[in-house]
């Protein structure tokens, strides 16, 4: 009975280190990081910068190397995503050694698109209370960033105001290239008392919310569940094959008995994680589906560098 407990403790350790995006995070594979980089060249030749641009960050998050942000940047400029691009340059330029050939073209890269990018402040019309949340695009704006010109990427932009007791107030702001906007927010109408707010979708620039985290989670979660099935699966066989050496017909040995005993608990072990290993891949599937992604713009000319470089 202690082992078989044991295992199933065992078993539910791994599935928590397996899902855990912590341990997700410090994985590493240069090989494929250096074939995701070629593959996202050979998308950038055939001008496809949305698949290029997903296989440079694949690259840069399994090896990170200075090389990878660099063609994250042009490419995010060739998406039409200024300021992403602009800030990603001015990395590059910090991160290089001043006699690198590259430190020069980052910095020429950067200042050309200064101009080009569009500012957006957001102004809180005065609320009288220090316990109001201003998010644009998802992202929290603390007390110094209101009032504040800050670089955003062309397009149309999200902000919503919430504060205890009261609905969450939506506004949206449409900014163009090298615009410079200011956005009035406020405060929503006061709730009656005991009644929850409305949920209200605050994420990206089209009002939803960013879903890849969550996908990275749960698609964590549901390769640890069909791992613990799978592997819960090969104990049940294993004890089914005790059961058939230690009994005949329906009489057995305490052994046959423990592993009949083990092999119901492993069973319903093996159900579960295959059913949270569906779940959670299908789930992360459809949210990395649902994240609506952003137009193409290929206005800016090609430019690469060809090696990774790492820093």
């Amino acid at each position: 009975m202690r082992v078989k407990l044991g295992l199933s403790g065992l078993l539910l350790s791994g599935l928590l280190c397996l899902s855990s995006p912590g341990r997700a995070q410090e994985q590493r594979d240069p090989a494929a990081a250096e074939e995701l980089f070629r593959q996202g060249r050979q998308a950038s030749e055939k001008r496809d910068f949305l698949t290029a641009c997903a296989k440079f960050r694949e690259s840069n998050r399994l090896d990170p190397a200075v090389g990878t942000v660099f063609n994250i940047a042009d490419c995010e400029e060739k998406l039409g995503r200024l300021a992403t691009s602009w800030t990603l340059f001015q990395e590059v330029a910090q991160r290089l050694p001043s006699d690198d050939d590259r430190r020069a073209i980052a910095m020429r890269r950067a200042r050309a698109l200064e101009a080009r990018v569009p500012m957006l402040t957001v102004h809180l019309l005065s609320a009288g209370r220090s316990d109001v949340l201003v998010r644009r695009d998802g992202v929290a704006l603390g007390v110094a960033s209101l009032d504040t010109s800050l670089p955003v990427d062309p397009g149309e932009h999200v902000v919503v105001v919430e504060a205890p007791g009261t609905e969450p107030k939506q506004f949206r702001a449409s900014v163009g290239e090298g615009e410079r906007a200011q956005l009035e927010v406020s405060l929503g109408a006061a709730l009656p008392a005991g009644q929850p707010p409305h949920p209200l979708a605050a994420g990206g620039a089209d009002g939803s919310a960013p879903n890849h985290t969550a996908a990275y989670v749960l698609g964590g979660v549901g390769v640890a569940g069909l791992v613990t099935g799978v592997v819960a699966g090969l104990l049940v066989l294993d004890n089914k094959g005790k059961v058939n050496d230690n009994c005949q017909g329906h009489l057995c040995n305490q052994a046959g008995l423990d592993a009949a005993q083990a092999g119901k608990t492993l069973g319903i072990v093996t159900t579960a994680g295959f059913v949270v290993g569906a779940l959670g891949l299908g789930t992360a599937t459809y949210l990395f589906v649902s994240t609506p992604a952003p137009s193409e713009n290929t206005r800016s000319g090609a430019y690469w560098v060809g090696i990774r470089a790492k820093w």
